[in-house]
C-alpha cells in the first residue's frame, strides 16, 4: 500500500475515533460485531419480536396471559 493511502487511512482512523469519543482504535472492533438477537414473530400472538432466545413465541404468551 502507497504512503499516502496509509497517512490517509490513520487520518481516517482518527476522525472516527474523535467523533465517536474512542479513545483507543482497539475499540473499533465493536463496528464489526454482529447481533446475537434475531427477528421472530410469534406463533400464538402474530407478534415480531427480537430475541436471541430458542423460542417461537413472545414472553406474554409463554406466560399465558
Amino acid at each position: 500500500m502507497p504512503k499516502k493511502e496509509i497517512d490517509e487511512d490513520k487520518a481516517f482512523e482518527q476522525a472516527l475515533k474523535g467523533k465517536m469519543g474512542w479513545k483507543c482504535s482497539c475499540a473499533l472492533e465493536v463496528v464489526d460485531k454482529k447481533s446475537s438477537l434475531r427477528d421472530v414473530t410469534c406463533k400464538k400472538c402474530g407478534k415480531t419480536f427480537k430475541t436471541d432466545r430458542d423460542t417461537d413465541m413472545c414472553f406474554r404468551c409463554e406466560r399465558g396471559q
